[in-house]
């Protein structure tokens, strides 16, 4: 599962299927971009590289990719509505992990995205916007198998799961009560082939990765099912905050993504973006019941507290 962790030195999403597709950015065209105030004109957002937000990601989709030089999936679909809205140009780079989030760090791209979890020690080091959706246990298995909306950790007693080696899900699989086997991979491939033929019952691997593949070909014949959450197995059940991160030093930068962020989520935006590369449970943009992040970088309010906390500058009139 993406991120299941990405600070996780054993596993990275490079590891995962690559799959191929062309998205769309037909949204892109019809939304309205309304241009910025001569106030903006006057004090201009510092990036990298100025009047271009650059943007490091890891090239996969159905995050994001470039196709033909056109930046596509999820999260740069929904970055460039926001470059829009700020009068930012969009330069995206691919990379490996865990050069996406030194990029921006060292100081050579001025965001990274890509399903990468919030977490205290990024929020140390990095200005990290709101979530974007979230994302969490999503159980894959063959389409005939019963479960349709959710799934609970005890239907797993008495059948095998499985999981790419070094994914930090497997040791609370191990600990389920009655599983028959918890059966490792070294890579998607050959997980989803034993899925398929019935070797496997269940696997937990990238969920959007997964819903991807499984939009692009539908003779697999398999579905993802999130399972509910159960305080006994916290790495396998709970659900984590899919962020993009900043540099501290770009704070006006920071705020006209975050309020961006805010604007797609209060005019409906993300949902259909997501549901265009097969990321349509509606669980996706469900938040936890607890929100680990007040206290650390965000309080009761949802403003931004911490080591880089700043009094935000008003972009409302780009989003308005």
């Amino acid at each position: 599962m993406s991120d299941f962790s990405f600070d996780n030195p054993q596993f990275s999403r490079r590891g995962l299927l690559k799959a191929a597709g062309y998205g769309s950015l037909a949204a892109l065209a019809s939304s309205a971009i309304g241009p910025l105030s001569l106030a903006f004109a006057s004090a201009p957002i510092k990036t990298v590289r100025p009047g271009y937000l650059t943007a490091a990601c890891l090239g996969d989709m159905p995050l994001g990719a470039l196709r033909d030089g056109v930046p596509i999936g999820t999260d740069l679909e929904l970055l460039k509505l926001i470059a829009d809205r700020l009068e930012l140009k969009l330069d995206v780079l691919t990379m490996g992990f865990p050069a996406v989030v030194e990029a921006v760090r060292s100081g050579r791209a001025d965001w990274f995205g890509g399903n990468f979890a919030w977490n205290p020690m990024r929020s140390k080091i990095l200005l990290l916007t709101d979530p974007v959706f979230y994302t969490g246990a999503y159980v894959i298995m063959r389409e005939s198998e019963p479960f349709t909306t959710s799934m609970k950790v005890e239907d797993v007693k008495g059948r095998t799961i499985g999981a790419i080696t070094g994914y930090f899900t497997i040791p609370d699989m191990k600990k389920i009560d009655g599983v028959k086997e918890v059966k490792l991979y070294d890579n998607t491939d050959a997980c989803l082939r034993d899925v398929r033929a019935g070797r496997l019952d269940f696997a937990v691997l990238d969920a959007p990765t997964i819903d991807y593949m499984i939009l692009k070909d539908p003779s697999l014949k398999l579905k993802q099912i999130p399972m509910g959450y159960d305080e006994r197995f916290p790495s396998l059940t709970a659900k984590f905050e899919a962020i993009w991160g900043v540099h501290p030093q770009h704070q006006d930068l920071f705020d006209g993504i975050n309020q961006g962020v805010r604007w797609l989520k209060a005019s409906n935006q993300i949902q259909p973006v997501l549901a265009r590369y097969g990321i349509k449970n509606p669980d996706y943009l469900v938040p936890p019941a607890k929100d680990p992040r007040i206290g650390v970088d965000r309080d009761e309010q949802g403003n931004l507290i911490g080591p880089f906390q700043h009094a935000p500058r008003d972009f409302s009139q780009a989003f308005a």
